[in-house]
């Protein structure tokens, strides 16, 4: 894992910045709605446009003790020379379950906990009980409903009290979101705001509340996620050096859960819609139905998208299943561009793949179209050419 770790990092160095001919600044920071500096030198230069990308880093909860146990996180727990023999991790959400299910496959006796009552609880509820499945099938031992209320170290031990019980474990992981590394910026002395969580406040422009400064990335965004900041960094550069056109309003942000099977979603959720007073159609697909599905026993996958009734636009889409995060593709490319599910239904897709899903789908929300008087007249047609 070490090697591929690395491979990936080479393009991420400030070395590698510099050699494409970026400046990089790891400690600038603001002094004026003008200016930069940068800490432990005499450099001060004055800005035309600026973007800070610092990334973000994982949130620890306020939990009594949890400092003091030495908490491993997503970024950490790859530092391990050894396994430990068992490990609590605090928060369900991505991270927790992609973590979890690794470290229960590798022998790890895995306590994954949750305040909510579900894994995964900003997912559709379907979404989450299929990954719900695979984790407990995995080995994980789920603790949902949850509070844990102190962790304190204890010899080799880690004590965790949650409700009315204690439990005891090697380790301690922290997967309970992420926030954003703006705190030694000086951002107030550059004019620039920052809201909750530490995130920089942006337009749709991603400009800050100076206008010289733009943001991208973890720093400015709720969605932190590698292929977003990567989004932001082509809007910042068409709106800082061209005409400023480009806004995340039209952006279509796909994110993926990497756990076995894979979850990724797109677009809005149906609670979302219901909220809004959105009327909208639910079709499902069961993978484990097409013949792809049977021969690889795809038993709880499954694909489902969110349609709006009258013209068939897509409004949002979930696919549990394996790849799902090159599944769910065609919709973001589909959504991006104004294609609606009956335009999905003309491409012709290879057989036997998963991919046919969309195909199934397609023509369930066709046969939705043949109304009763299209019905009559497809019938007569059928009887004066027999």
């Amino acid at each position: 894992m070490r090697p591929v770790q690395v491979g990936a990092r080479v393009y991420e160095t400030p070395s590698r910045r510099a050699e494409l001919r970026g400046g990089v600044y790891l400690d600038a920071r603001g002094t004026g709605r003008h200016r930069r500096s940068r800490l432990g030198t005499a450099l001060h230069r004055a800005w035309h446009r600026r973007v800070p990308r610092r990334g973000a880093r994982a949130a620890l909860p306020p939990i009594p003790g949890l400092d003091e146990a030495n908490p491993l996180t997503n970024e950490t727990v790859f530092d391990l020379k050894h396994a430990p023999e068992s490990i609590a991790i605090v928060g369900a959400g991505p991270i927790g379950c992609e973590l979890g299910q690794a470290l229960a496959r590798l022998g790890v006796s895995t306590h994954l906990f949750d305040v909510a009552d579900r894994v995964l609880p900003n997912e559709e509820a379907d979404a989450g009980t299929a990954v719900s499945n695979a984790l407990i099938k995995s080995g994980v031992k789920l603790h949902l409903g949850a509070n844990v209320s102190r962790i304190q170290r204890a010899g080799n031990d880690t004590r965790i009290a949650y409700d009315d019980t204690e439990l005891s474990v090697e380790r301690v992981l922290v997967a309970a979101g992420r926030r954003a590394n703006t705190e030694n910026l000086q951002l107030a002395a550059a004019g620039v705001s920052v809201g909750e969580n530490g995130l920089i406040e942006v337009d749709g422009r991603l400009r800050t509340t100076n206008s010289r400064i733009f943001a991208a990335g973890d720093v400015c965004s709720r969605l932190q996620f590698t292929h977003h900041a990567d989004a932001h960094a082509r809007i910042v550069i068409q709106n800082a050096l061209f005409a400023p056109t480009a806004s995340t309003h039209r952006l279509v942000i796909p994110h993926c859960t990497y756990t076995d099977p894979e979850l990724a979603s797109v677009g809005q959720s149906a609670d979302a819609l219901e909220q809004a007073g959105v009327r909208f159609d639910r079709y499902v697909a069961r993978i484990g139905e097409l013949d792809r599905g049977r021969a690889a026993g795809d038993e709880d996958s499954y694909a489902a998208l969110l349609i709006e009734p009258k013209r068939g636009a897509i409004l949002g889409a979930t696919v549990v299943a394996e790849n799902a995060g090159e599944l769910i593709a065609p919709v973001c490319l589909a959504m991006s561009n104004g294609l609606r599910i009956g335009d999905i239904g003309k491409a012709v897709y290879p057989y036997p793949t998963r991919s046919e899903y969309l195909r199934r789908l397609s023509d369930d929300y066709n046969r939705t179209r043949l109304t009763p008087t299209v019905k009559r007249l497809m019938q007569t047609w059928l009887r004066l050419i027999n």
